[in-house]
């Protein structure tokens, strides 16, 4: 019966919101997606790959130029701060359905919410200062009461509106910048993970910036993202943060489970990129609660006759610190260490990787999602001592005529007999993904995505299975709005 019921949601989600796509009702920010490594579309290739280390510091995208011409042309003679505003309106529908059964309990949580962004900035006021907000909204369409706290919607099933970012920047020498207020912030254990209707959000002051050749997003056909050498850096102090799920900032110290301490973050730190080579690292602080070291390096390759390959490491070490309140005044710390190889030909990439937690203690992401390759749909592959394999095939389909068509599937293997973590227990899970952006022009900015996982835990001789349906319909108005 449960299957039935959901089965019969799913297709009804999929056509309603395929509707209302086509008359261009319904859509979301096109930089969106599932999980922290899962942001950008599946990629063509190793070189569009990128990992945590590659995001460090990159500011989100920014609205386009005013979505009027007419307006812009009236505007020309105006000064800077009204000339070069910008407008963007993008719009989300998500579906999820998310079952788990435990050996004495089982627990189900579903809605199809629809909403999305609205996002203006002005431009340079004094040559200096501009002035930013982004509004986020998530209303229910089909939202159970019984099966709540799905993360699209407020835990409740209620909707929402909250300005998720209003700042002010000043900048400094057109690479770099201070930002004061309320922003969004993507780096490996400070972001948005931004995988349900609105992403995170953080209130602060930060400074960040670029020396040498300033890194980008790597275009459709290009083997290695950015080019230089260069340095991107960035750091700051971060006071509240926005769950996905709430219209409230609260204390960063609240959301890592201590909501009797107001203990804020600082960090710092930066990449340099070089050519196909990256590395870089950061660390964050926040008294009495936590202290977490995170770097990475990666490189790429081009081996001819069409294949390419990346290789990845990362490591994090996290301790507590003060009074170790996240862990009711025990000391703690651990770490883990990752790595990844992508071997790419053509539009085909084969991905393995390996990740190997420390046996005292578990990673801790109090404030993003998890930055390393063994994260899953449903599975974070991070208790203690556990230690996770990831193989993975994505293929983009342009070349047997199902161009904007795109599939990948994941397999990830963990276990771990630490006595930190319990009983012995081994755990998989498999992930599916399709996702299609058409080519055609007048639909740009089209991007919808579908995904399943599964997950099967054994420990201590009982068995937990969970699986979970994703559907995600993205569109950028702004590509109906803009001359």
């Amino acid at each position: 019966m449960w299957e039935n019921r959901r089965i019969r949601g799913f297709a009804a989600s999929f056509l309603a919101v395929g509707a209302l796509a086509a008359s261009g009702l319904v859509g979301a920010n096109s930089a969106l997606a599932q999980a922290s490594k899962q942001e950008d579309p599946i990629p063509a290739n190793p070189g569009q790959d990128l990992t945590a280390i590659e995001r460090i510091f990159l500011p989100p995208s920014p609205p386009p130029l005013t979505a009027f011409p007419e307006l812009r042309e009236r505007w020309k003679d105006t000064p800077a701060f009204l000339r070069d505003s910008k407008f963007d309106i993008n719009v989300r529908s998500y579906y999820r359905d998310a079952v788990t059964n435990a050996p004495a309990s089982a627990n189900v949580k579903e809605a199809w919410a629809a909403g999305g962004s609205v996002s203006t900035e002005t431009g340079k006021l004094f040559d200096l200062v501009t002035l930013g907000a982004v509004l986020y909204t998530s209303v229910p369409l089909v939202a159970p009461s019984q099966y709540g706290d799905t993360g699209l919607l407020l835990p409740n099933q209620q909707g929402y509106a909250v300005f998720g970012q209003l700042y002010a920047q000043a900048h400094l020498f057109d690479t770099h910048k201070v930002t004061l207020g309320r922003y969004l912030y993507n780096t490996p254990f400070l972001g948005p993970h931004d995988n349900r209707m609105t992403p995170q959000t953080f209130s602060g002051y930060t400074v960040r910036g670029t020396f040498g050749a300033e890194e980008g997003k790597p275009s459709a056909d290009s083997k290695e993202s950015g080019s230089g050498p260069g340095f991107r850096y960035g750091g700051g102090f971060i006071d509240a943060i926005k769950p996905r799920d709430a219209i409230a900032f609260q204390s960063m110290a609240s959301t890592a489970g201590v909501p009797t301490s107001n203990a804020g973050v600082g960090f710092g730190g930066g990449v340099l990129h070089w050519g196909p080579a990256r590395i870089g690292a950061i660390d964050y602080y926040s008294q009495d609660l936590l202290n977490i070291f995170y770097t990475e390096g990666k490189y790429g390759a081009d081996l001819g006759s069409g294949f390419n390959a990346i290789a990845a490491a990362q490591f994090v070490a996290q301790n507590s610190t003060g009074q170790h309140l996240m862990n009711g005044g025990t000391p703690f710390a651990t770490n883990q260490f990752g790595a990844k190889v992508d071997f790419g030909y053509d539009t085909a990439i084969l991905t393995v990787g390996y990740s190997v937690v420390n046996p005292g203690f578990a990673i801790q992401t109090p404030w993003s999602a998890n930055p390393f390759y063994t994260d899953a749909l449903i599975q974070g592959f991070q208790r203690a001592g556990e230690q996770a394999v990831m193989v993975g095939l994505s293929h983009r389909l342009t070349h047997i005529g199902l161009p904007g068509v795109a599939v990948a599937a994941h397999f990830f293997n963990g276990a771990t007999s630490a006595a930190a973590a319990g009983a012995p227990l081994v755990e998989t899970e498999w992930d599916f993904r399709i996702e299609w952006r058409p080519e055609w022009k007048p639909l740009d900015g089209l991007w919808l995505r579908a995904q399943y996982g599964k997950s099967s835990t054994w420990q201590g001789g009982s068995l937990t299975t969970a699986d979970e349906l994703r559907l995600v319909l993205n569109y950028a108005l702004k590509t109906l709005l803009s001359g």
